[in-house]
């Protein structure tokens, strides 16, 4: 039997309960549950700008008659004693024979009032359906579907009706099993039965035929329509389970659908396969064409765009975008107009310097005239999904001009009150802004709460690319701790079947070569960071952000290698990148940070006092706290190499305890070696000739040697061998002053155990690797 067209065994059922409910009073208490059912399964679902449109749950379009149970069950009826369940039952075993079916359909035209026969005068036991009503719509659909069916697919469709209904025959007593007497009331009146000729081939096959029939092609559209959400909302891949069902279920339809060629589209971009999803896209364009239907040509040509920036062709992206801007004008289509605008407006935000080279120059002026345009555009046409994404995005721009933090968070808090008010499904968005946020605040505890908070409550309403996030920025903080292993296990739990999408794939591959890349410079081996760095290459449809933290670690992997000449090009190289892009505060104040680090580095802090004063003034009015807490202890060691080791210890003190909270131990290690080196320069400041001198010298000694103690502590959390061997040697200095010799041999031994010990676990690594 090819698939039919619309009419199924359950949409028969739903016209059941129809003609219970307009023929037979029903209490006041079971109008609005039975309305509900009815339309909930009859209508086909409509996308909405004001809301987010409705899904059939689990992707179901044909239900079974439990469902009905379940339902109706509950609700009472006009008939004493018996529920809205035993009534529908009734009416459905009265189908009785194919002929009773006719009846149906033919007695559920007088249910829908014509034009002409408006003034009709209604009868009091009997209510009426208005031709344009939505259940109206759906009696006049399925009565016109039932007589255009020829009389072999009629048959069929009785038939699958009666294997719908047998699982309900225990509630009559009627029918034991599929093929008994009782089947048809015809048959039985002309003495057929099991075993007569006639019987076998009209209900023969009901207790061997395998059920078929029970999705129609409009319901196969509606699954179409729910896959379609999910792979644009969650920006997932068609299952393997599903995409053999949905081959199954299309082969015999014999009819080509729209969209199943933007499923096939949207699933083979995400694998990667970016020549199946231009013929795909194409495809479904040509239908569009081909039908005349020209809402579906501009988001053809909105996905193209889409599709073009993602491979990296952002002059075919421009064009495309400003033909769906041009197309959704002429149509008048706000819907697509609005989408357009927004992603336009981050595509310029994101990658601007490829924007620039293919040529765009700006639709809606600056940043902020855009995001103010769009926010009042999506209020008036009260697209409340496109207002919600316009108000986090103006708080993604406070934080990335500096601006005020409350402001940010007002912005942040107006989008939290639309999700919970309009039941928008954007908190990944937000819960990934927020723990941004507290990131640059230093509060690295509440920055996880967040990402957590993403994971175990909206895992599974969120798009897959929110979730690698905040796996991503949990894995980071691991390692900022310390924790390489246990950062790279969060990596490796993600599921196998987000690595199916190529950009996924690749975003996952790049933060953990991160994760390695930082471990090994920390380790000094530097075979594996050139390992690393010559396959952690970014190309330009990377993400923003990952490509600035592999740059940031090569410079970083440099100036620890000590290839000066290098770090300072890279960093020059950086900057001026930068400078072109006008991208986030918190790069450039990493550049300026890196740049006076160098300068330290080469033995001369003093050339970077300007640079690190600058970085941290902005780093203090944008309240980018862990930059601020870097640029504290670069100026304490600026300071110290000047002789004001007072000043560079109350600075330090200022800023520990705070830097404390950031849970990043390379950070601390940093500072407490710092606050040791300014005690250290306090202790040779003493005069030793007065005894109060000699006191004061050998407690600052005493102090910062306990600095020393925790930078060791800090710098071996992160496995930082160079950084750990470092404080083994201002010990062994320390103790040489006191003239202690036995003691700085033996922590001299211990900087030698270090040092092995390291090489040793290179080698492990490498043997085991």
């Amino acid at each position: 039997m090819a698939t039919p067209r619309y009419l199924t065994a359950h949409k028969i059922s739903l016209l059941i309960l129809v003609k219970i409910y307009c023929g037979s009073p029903l209490p006041a208490s079971a109008t609005i549950p039975v309305l509900s059912f009815i339309i909930s399964h009859s209508i086909p679902s409509v996308s909405s700008t004001a809301r987010a449109r409705p899904c059939l749950e689990n992707g179901e379009t044909s239900f079974s008659v439990g469902a009905f149970e379940d339902a109706l069950q509950g609700i009472a009826s006009s008939m004493p004693g018996r529920t809205l369940l035993d009534l529908f039952l009734k009416h459905m075993w009265e189908l009785s024979s194919f002929d009773t079916l006719h009846d149906l359909f033919d007695g559920m035209g007088h249910l829908v009032r014509e034009r002409d026969d408006a003034a009709a005068e209604p009868l009091a036991d009997r209510m009426y359906l208005s031709r344009t009503s939505p259940v109206g719509a759906f009696v006049r659909r399925a009565r016109l579907e039932f007589i255009r069916l020829q009389f072999d697919d009629a048959m069929k469709l009785w038939s699958a009706f009666i294997r719908y209904r047998a699982p309900t025959a225990q509630w009559t007593k009627r029918l034991a099993g599929y093929a008994l007497d009782g089947v048809d009331k015809i048959a039985g009146e002309m003495g057929l039965g099991p075993g007569d000729d006639l019987y076998e081939v009209a209900y023969g096959h009901l207790a061997v035929e395998e059920r078929e029939g029970t999705i129609s092609i409009d319901d196969f559209d509606r699954l179409l329509e729910f896959q379609l959400d999910q792979l644009q909302r969650l920006g997932s891949r068609v299952p393997d389970e599903m995409r053999e069902q949905l081959r199954t279920m299309l082969g015999p339809s014999g009819v080509a659908l729209r969209q199943s060629h933007l499923v096939k589209f949207f699933d083979a971009w995400k694998a990667g396969d970016y020549t199946s999803a231009f013929d795909n896209l194409h495809r479904y364009y040509d239908y569009a064409m081909q039908t005349r239907e020209k809402i579906h040509y501009q988001y053809a040509l909105l996905h193209m765009a889409i599709l073009q920036a993602d491979f990296g062709c952002f002059g075919e992206a421009i064009a495309a975008i400003n033909e769906t801007i041009a197309t959704a004008r002429e149509n008048q289509d706000m819907t697509c107009l609005n989408f357009s605008l927004s992603w336009l407006n981050h595509m310029s935000k994101a990658y601007p310097r490829q924007m620039k080279g293919a040529g765009y120059m700006g639709m809606l002026g600056s940043e902020r005239d855009g995001l103010t345009f769009l926010k009042a555009k999506a209020k008036e046409t009260r697209m409340y999904n496109l207002l919600s994404a316009t108000l986090l995005n103006e708080a993604k721009l406070c934080l990335a001009s500096g601006e005020s933090i409350p402001r940010a968070l007002e912005y942040m808090y107006q989008a939290s009150h639309l999700h919970i008010k309009e039941s928008i499904n954007n908190h990944g968005s937000q819960m990934l802004l927020l723990g941004s946020l507290f990131s640059r605040l230093g509060i690295t505890h509440l920055s996880d709460v967040h990402c957590q908070l993403l994971l175990h409550c909206y895992e599974h309403s969120c798009p897959i690319d929110e979730r690698i996030r905040s796996v991503c920025r949990c894995a980071l903080s691991a390692a900022q701790y310390g924790r390489y292993d246990e950062a790279l296990d969060l990596l490796q739990a993600i599921h196998a079947t987000t690595h199916r999408s190529l950009k996924y794939h690749q975003y996952l591959f790049l933060c953990t070569g991160l994760v390695k890349l930082k471990r090994a410079v920390r380790r000094t081996d530097w075979t594996a960071c050139e390992s690393l760095l010559s396959f952690l290459k970014p190309d330009s449809s990377t993400d923003p952000e990952m490509c600035f933290m592999l740059s940031e670690a090569r410079v970083e992997y440099l100036m620890a290698r000590g290839l000066h000449s290098d770090a300072f090009s890279a960093i020059e190289a950086l900057s001026t990148s930068l400078r072109e892009e006008g991208v986030d505060i918190l790069h450039r104040i990493t550049i300026l940070l890196a740049k006076a680090e160098l300068f330290r580095r080469v033995g001369k802090p003093t050339m970077g006092f300007s640079v690190t004063l600058r970085a941290a003034s902005v780093a203090f009015k944008a309240r980018l706290m862990p930059c601020l807490w870097s640029a504290t202890g670069l100026l304490a060691s600026i300071l110290s190499e000047l002789g004001e080791y007072d000043a560079a210890a109350r600075l330090l003190h200022a800023a520990i305890p705070q830097a404390l909270e950031h849970n990043d131990n390379s950070l601390v290690g940093v500072l407490y070696s710092h606050i040791g080196d300014s005690y250290m320069g306090l202790a040779g400041l003493a005069d030793t000739s007065a005894a109060n001198g000699a006191r004061l010298r050998a407690a600052n000694v005493s102090r910062a040697e306990l600095y020393i103690n925790r930078a060791q502590e800090s710098f071996k959390k992160v496995e930082d061998i160079t950084g750990e061997c470092e404080q083994l040697m201002k010990k062994a200095v320390i103790a040489r002053l006191r003239g202690d010799e036995k003691l700085a041999e033996e922590w001299a031994q211990n900087h030698n155990r270090v040092w092995e010990a390291g090489l040793a676990r290179l080698v492990d690594s490498e043997t085991s690797g």
